[in-house]
């Protein structure tokens, strides 16, 4: 049977799971073992920013659910050509989504019985801007899902930029982790506990440039 697998997407699929896997601390401990130390920048490119900023840690997951977007159209032309009915491609996608959710929440310790719980992950952020993706992926064609992904962006831009959240400090930076919308709008409607107390990077407004992240 003929390998239509594509070399370039298991390629950048296994780098990312390099990283996952514990590629990371590999490389800072190396690190200080030559001139510079953990001070290289190398090993200060190995783990997240806290706020402002960007490193290649931050990269890890942006990668991954680019790549699971990039996935997709090869699985969806193979199941049609299957004759799998839409409502059979779209039970699957909404499937795939509630398991990574879950599975999200119980990597997050859902078994320590111990409450409140973080409900948000990583794995649940993959899961829904996948879905949204795909849904956008096999129900719009080419110019009106650029369309979509530019006014997602500009929107998100726009209202995180200039729309602070309204319990905010005074004086507070809508850009700022104590002033920001993103953190407002998971203490509104997020159930459990946030990783960060007023805050989870893996939040509900995040998920809107998250799918665009998969759509491209």
């Amino acid at each position: 049977m003929e390998n239509k697998r594509l070399l370039s997407i298991d390629t950048l699929r296994g780098l990312d799971m390099i990283f996952i896997m514990g590629l990371a601390p590999l490389l800072v401990s190396i690190c200080r073992l030559l001139p510079g130390g953990a001070n290289c920048w190398v090993a200060t490119q190995m783990d997240h920013v806290a706020w402002n900023g960007l490193a290649i840690m931050d990269m890890v997951f942006p990668l991954f659910l680019f790549i699971a977007g990039l996935s997709f159209p090869f699985s969806y032309a193979k199941q049609v050509s299957r004759g799998r009915t839409p409502w059979q491609i779209h039970r699957k996608v909404l499937v795939r989504a509630l398991v990574l959710a879950a599975l999200g929440i119980v990597y997050n310790g859902f078994f320590d019985l111990q409450f409140p719980q973080r409900y948000a992950s990583v794995l649940g952020r993959i899961g829904v801007a996948w879905m949204l993706a795909t849904l956008l992926q096999m129900h719009l064609k080419t110019l009106p899902r650029a369309l979509a992904a530019a006014g997602i962006l500009v929107g998100y831009g726009l209202l995180i930029t200039f729309v602070g959240a309204p319990d905010a400090p005074a004086g507070a930076d809508p850009l700022s982790q104590e002033g920001c919308l993103n953190g407002y709008i998971d203490r509104l409607l997020l159930p459990g506990r946030l990783h960060n107390g007023n805050f989870d990077p893996e939040g509900l407004l995040g998920i809107l440039p998250a799918t665009v992240t998969a759509m491209l």
